[in-house]
């Protein structure tokens, strides 16, 4: 039984970068083995196995083939007779494809310490087009690697573009797009992933809105240089519906986007008039959830900024209001009220709150 260092931990050494993971292939190794040596597998089915101690993951050389379609659509052997030069042939780009033995040295088959070397991503083989998540997984090591002057392989593009055509990329599950496109956006310049999607055609056929669409260009490279949350950052970029539910958007990320549609230009054409301040934190449910309150701020901010708008008045009224509700607003005993006057001693209250926020601003 042989371990190999293999992928991103090997790849990531090889450009200088401290690797986050580590991931193992093991030739000529059994399930068996592995389970008596105290070895979790993960999953019933699947040939991967946790190391008792790190908890790095451990797989077992394998082969593919594939028999359906999307992801789930392979079969795979794990025979002793697969080699690691086999099991890195399955692998998307070449400068995932070397492994590192125990003495140090590299196996290299498929050229990715070259590749590595003239800053090119290439697919390993035409068995690339079996996997159509490839083509975001080039997307997003493209932006991942910006600064490194990577450059696609026009012989990549080309297998991306004839994946494109295949309907394949319908079968991908949301969850394995958003993973993508969540670390595309941990990038420095996360619109190079667009710029993949586009050249490979991707954005052609599945996402249209992505063409030609130079304003979204602008927000996601003026965003991207600012020090802000992810969510908030994807919540008002200005992707379509379409493609923040064909990725997945997570619920936190979706509320958010959906709240910034709606409500977004409300508060900017909002009167400083104290019913109608009312009315609007109503609709938003800010006295019942202030936190929705705190994230729009936080929009706006950034949506002003982008658009160089200049409303700092309306926005510190909002603030000043978001402190006070945050910090729970006594309406007195209301146990003995019915729920009519219930509602007109808050709303009393809240508009008497308002006028004092209003009165300091003026």
């Amino acid at each position: 039984m042989k371990i190999y260092l293999v992928g991103g931990a090997v790849r990531d050494k090889l450009l200088g970068i401290d690797p986050k993971e580590k991931d193992w292939v093991i030739v000529n190794g059994n399930r068996d083995k592995l389970i008596d040596m105290g070895y979790k597998q993960v999953g019933k089915d699947f040939p991967v196995f946790l190391h008792p101690e790190t908890s790095e993951e451990y797989a077992l050389a394998r082969v593919e083939r594939k028999v359906d379609k999307g992801h789930k659509g392979f079969k795979f052997d794990t025979n002793n007779n697969v080699t690691l030069e086999e099991d890195l042939s399955r692998r998307d780009i070449t400068i995932n494809a070397i492994a590192q033995d125990d003495n140090g040295k590299y196996i290299d088959p498929y050229n990715g310490i070259l590749d590595i070397k003239n800053r090119t991503i290439k697919h390993v083989s035409n068995a690339f087009v079996e996997d159509p998540l490839r083509t975001f997984r080039v997307a997003r090591f493209y932006a991942q690697f910006s600064e490194y002057d990577f450059t696609i392989h026009e012989s990549t593009y080309k297998i991306m573009r004839k994946l494109s055509e295949t309907g394949e990329i319908e079968t991908l599950s949301k969850e394995r797009l958003w993973g993508e496109l969540s670390k595309a956006f941990n990038a420095k310049k996360p619109w190079m992933f667009f710029e993949v999607l586009i050249k490979s055609n991707v954005a052609k056929n599945y996402f249209p809105e992505l063409l030609d669409n130079s304003l979204l260009e602008k927000k996601i490279n003026f965003y991207s240089n600012l020090d802000i949350e992810k969510d908030i950052f994807l919540s008002i970029a200005g992707f379509s519906i379409n493609f923040v539910e064909t990725f997945g958007f997570p619920k936190k990320i979706l509320d958010l986007y959906f709240m910034f549609n709606e409500f977004g230009v409300k508060l900017i054409s909002l009167k400083n008039e104290s019913k109608d301040i009312l009315d609007f934190l109503n609709s938003l449910d800010a006295f019942r959830r202030p936190q929705r309150l705190q994230y729009l701020i936080k929009q706006i901010e950034l949506f002003q900024k982008f658009h160089n708008m200049k409303d700092e008045n309306k926005l510190h009224i909002f603030k000043k209001l978001k402190i006070i509700i945050e910090n729970k607003i006594d309406y007195g005993n209301l146990s003995n009220l019915s729920v009519d006057k219930i509602k007109e001693r808050v709303e009393h209250i809240n508009l008497n709150i308002i006028n004092l926020v209003l009165s300091e601003e003026d």
